[in-house]
């Protein structure tokens, strides 16, 4: 099936072809236990260089593969799922119905993966004025108790300083999250980044320090339109949007109904500061879908098991 912009109606005369496929894995492999996750086929570049309108990527994953991805909510599982019959290059196998007929039951709120995404994007690229006050209040308050304390102190010897910094601004925060070593850790968050209690107070100063000129950079770019990665706020915009759709209707239209604002962000036509605010505002829409979608809470995986060990047996036995 055609994919991405074509898929989205985001297409330009500049853009190339995408292509993604389910293959149906061959008895041999199977029985050998060298059934490939995905198979790619891509023209070979050179360091830097960009697709152009004449290159094809092709990517196709095997049946386990993508009812696992599905399962995740990952987006591009879901983008295939819901591709139209005129996206495709040729008439599916009738297993393609079969994995269509299952994938409702696959759906469910914790495998929205894309959640966590519309999350990202909008750190990312969000200027709001309360967020870079926050920030700013991390940063002054973390270079006072540089001073007090000095550079190679432990965060946490600060604690008490901390905690009343946290309790100042709705996007600071103390949270304990798991280590990578399995003990219970201390944080100190400040909009969405954290530096762990054990880090010296320099580390965590310096850690906001560059938080607040990535924001500096982020309101000179919202002023002057420079240098902003627009195909990257166009793919923000366009998944907040489909997560909206399918947390309300466990369906995504394509192409997207928007496509022509899309093109339009894609191309710079839309000032910068206008699509960050836009991004965060879409967050907002997307957790208040989260709040109230009727998706179940979680996904009986067993059923794709099922659905493996049944395609594996029919293509073995022939």
């Amino acid at each position: 099936m055609k994919f991405g912009s074509h898929l989205y109606g985001t297409a330009t005369p500049q853009s190339d072809l995408d292509i993604k496929a389910v293959y149906l894995p061959d008895a041999r492999d199977i029985l050998l236990q060298r059934v490939k996750p995905s198979v790619n086929i891509v023209r070979e570049k050179s360091r830097g260089e960009k697709n152009t309108a004449e290159d094809i990527d092709f990517e196709a994953y095997s049946p386990a593969k993508f009812l696992d991805l599905l399962a995740e909510g990952q987006t591009v599982a879901l983008d295939m799922l819901f591709a139209p019959a005129d996206m495709m290059l040729s008439t599916p196998d009738p297993v393609w119905s079969e994995i269509k007929a299952l994938a409702p039951r696959l759906f469910s709120r914790k495998t929205t993966a894309f959640v966590s995404y519309c999350r990202q994007q909008a750190r990312k690229y969000g200027v709001k004025g309360a967020r870079l006050a926050a920030v700013r209040l991390a940063l002054d308050g973390l270079t006072a108790i540089e001073d007090s304390y000095g550079a190679n102190t432990k965060l946490g010897v600060a604690e008490a300083e901390i905690r009343d910094l946290a309790a100042s601004h709705d996007l600071l925060d103390i949270v304990v999250l798991p280590h990578p070593d399995g003990n219970p850790a201390t944080y100190f968050d400040v909009a969405g980044k954290k530096a762990i209690f054990s880090a010296s107070i320099k580390g965590a100063r310096t850690m906001v320090q560059n938080l607040f000129d990535e924001f500096g950079a982020r309101t000179r770019a919202a002023e002057d339109n420079q240098g902003v990665d627009w195909k990257a706020m166009t793919h923000a915009v366009r998944i907040a949007d489909q997560a909206i759709e399918f947390l309300d209707t466990r369906q995504i239209t394509f192409p997207r109904p928007n496509a022509a604002h899309l093109l339009a962000i894609k191309r710079g036509e839309i000032p910068y500061a206008s699509v960050a605010e836009e991004i965060e505002n879409l967050l907002t829409e997307v957790e208040m879908a989260v709040a109230r979608t009727t998706l179940p809470e979680t996904v009986d995986r067993d059923q794709i098991d099922d659905f493996i060990v049944d395609l594996h047996q029919q293509i073995v036995s022939g």
